[in-house]
């Protein structure tokens, strides 16, 4: 989890923000101040876990608690399970101030600087959005409750969240607040800067509702109806199902945005929009997470939005509880949605559905109890590497291994025959590559998608990186493998195309789980020739087998 926020510039700015509400509590939010300013945090934080026991309903305590706990999560550095752990609690102690003193900004700050900086793919985005944009309004009902300094920091955080979400003619208001508040300061200096940098859309977006090139004939139709009457909801609704029905998931998406502008009371129509979004997210890795490596997992945020909102205005209706209860089980686990996805499912068996819809909940409750039990042996593998119920469960991971029929494949050929041993939270980056006897790289066989696609922007895969420097064709970055047995063949050519000359050749394979971290890289080398080799390795937990095998022609 890699992000940073200036919290020790925060502390300075706000500390004269504290609720008086105890002379004792206030000195020790005071003397913890000065420890994390002294790069102290956990000493800060210990100290104010005892000032909590002695005054649990202090709201200033609550909140610089929930802000150093957040700073800290950010030290976590690749333990990830760790820093989730950490942002959950300091939201606790930030949603607990905020209820301690609704009326005091100093929660709403430190709620809304948390919300924006952490990654968006943990779901904070627009609730820390709407907490500094309270505070901006807290200052707006009382004209100078609010220093000016503080309200600089707000904007900067608020300018930044807009940028997240895309909206940058907000960002850009915010920034040019910070100038009208602080002018000729370094703040103000960086705002000028960073709006400079923003570039304005060449050409205005195209709206989902006008004709495209390439639409299909019934969709036009409906287009030219819809030019006459924009706002008509039925045929808004009646496109965005043409789309839907036609496979078209993103045009879909964007036409049932428009829809509930028009109608934010239709349960079908949020519905549509949740599974629209993931669908589009289910066809894996593409050039966006170059871009942004958070895009997948913030359309997994957003279709479990729309289907919460579907079931809030349809509640008793098992087809939607049963779509919700399937993502809630499917989404990767730090969408936090398995439990909300157990108990939909539950709901559907118990309901007076049809038999199809029963069969289908019991089927996918059956996955949430496989991955619920899944987690101990992870958390076993991960809390307690070098005991034997750590050998167990990498043994009883490790699945049978069937052997590669050269008879099947066209020679000369080198096959790969590898077991991935490990089942994760998430499936593992893995990368096959081949490199020559002076170990210059020669050739990548596969590489997982979001390794491939994202690239530089966030490097899972070192060995591999470093080795490639991403030069690999697009037929290779295919989807993530998982826990099994797995046979690559290399048809023996370089990045060129053309074939290899005889020689020694080195094939590695490199795997990085998430978000335990588990990693190993194994290598076996062959002879390409006249005759046939193998080579044979059998060593680590990750990948247990690794065999090479160059069949001549």
């Amino acid at each position: 989890m890699k992000y940073a926020v200036c919290f020790t510039a925060i502390i300075v700015i706000l500390c004269c923000m504290t609720p008086v509400q105890a002379k004792d509590a206030e000195a020790y939010i005071e003397e913890a101040g000065k420890l994390n300013e002294a790069g102290k945090l956990d000493e800060a934080i210990a100290l104010l876990e005892k000032a909590l026991e002695e005054h649990p309903a202090d709201a200033g305590i609550h909140a610089y608690l929930g802000l150093y706990t957040g700073e800290s999560a950010g030290r976590a550095g690749d333990d990830y399970i760790e820093a989730m752990r950490l942002v959950t609690e300091s939201f606790t102690f930030l949603d607990k101030a905020v209820s301690l003193a609704p009326e005091n900004p100093l929660g709403y700050l430190f709620r809304g600087i948390m919300g924006v900086q952490i990654p968006a793919f943990l779901g904070r985005l627009n609730g820390g959005i709407s907490d500094l944009e309270h505070v901006v309004d807290m200052n707006a009902k009382n004209p100078g409750s609010i220093s000016d300094e503080t309200l600089v920091t707000t904007y900067t955080h608020l300018a930044t969240g807009y940028e997240k979400q895309g909206v940058m003619d907000m960002a850009r208001g915010a920034l040019e607040k910070i100038v009208e508040l602080a002018p000729g300061t370094d703040a103000a200096t960086a705002a000028e800067k960073k709006m400079a940098g923003f570039t304005e859309s060449a050409e205005p977006e195209t709206s989902p509702l006008a004709p495209v090139e390439g639409d299909p004939e019934a969709v036009i139709a409906i287009k030219k109806r819809i030019e006459q009457d924009p706002d008509d909801k039925a045929l808004v609704m009646e496109l965005g199902k043409a789309y839907y029905d036609a496979g078209s998931y993103g045009n879909a998406t964007e036409v049932m945005k428009r829809y509930v502008e028009l109608d934010g009371t239709s349960a079908e129509a949020y519905k549509m929009l949740g599974i629209s979004i993931a669908m589009v997210a289910g066809k894996g890795y593409d050039e966006n997470i170059y871009r942004d490596t958070d895009f997948l997992s913030n359309l997994a945020f957003e279709s479990i939005g729309y289907m919460d909102r579907a079931v809030e205005l349809n509640p008793n209706d098992p087809e939607t509880r049963l779509t919700r209860g399937i993502f809630g089980i499917m989404f990767p686990f730090f969408v936090g949605k398995h439990e909300q996805g157990v108990e939909d499912l539950e709901y559907v068996t118990k309901s007076g559905a049809p038999d199809s819809l029963k069969a289908e909940a019991l089927y996918y409750l059956g996955m949430a109890k496989q991955r619920e039990a899944m987690r101990y042996w992870i958390e076993v593998a991960k809390s307690y590497p070098e005991e034997e119920a750590a050998r167990m469960v990498y043994r009883e991971m490790r699945p049978s291994v069937p052997r590669f029929d050269p008879s099947s494949h066209q020679k000369p050929l080198v096959a790969i025959d590898f077991v991935l041993g490990f089942r994760d939270e998430l499936p593992p980056q893995t990368a096959v590559w081949v490199e020559d006897a002076n170990g210059a790289y020669v050739n990548t066989v596969y590489v997982s998608g979001f390794s491939g696609h994202a690239r530089e922007k966030q490097i899972n895969l070192p060995v591999w990186s470093t080795m490639s420097n991403f030069e690999v064709a697009e037929a290779v970055t295919s989807a993530s493998i998982d826990v099994g047995h797995h046979i690559f063949a290399w048809d023996m050519t370089g990045m060129d195309g053309k074939p290899v000359a005889p020689g020694t050749y080195t094939i590695k394979v490199e795997v990085t789980y998430w978000p335990t971290m588990k990693y190993q890289l194994a290598e076996a080398a062959v002879t390409i020739g006249k005759k046939e080799d193998r080579a044979a390795v059998e060593e680590g937990d990750y990948i247990p087998q690794l065999v090479v095998t160059y069949y001549p022609k």
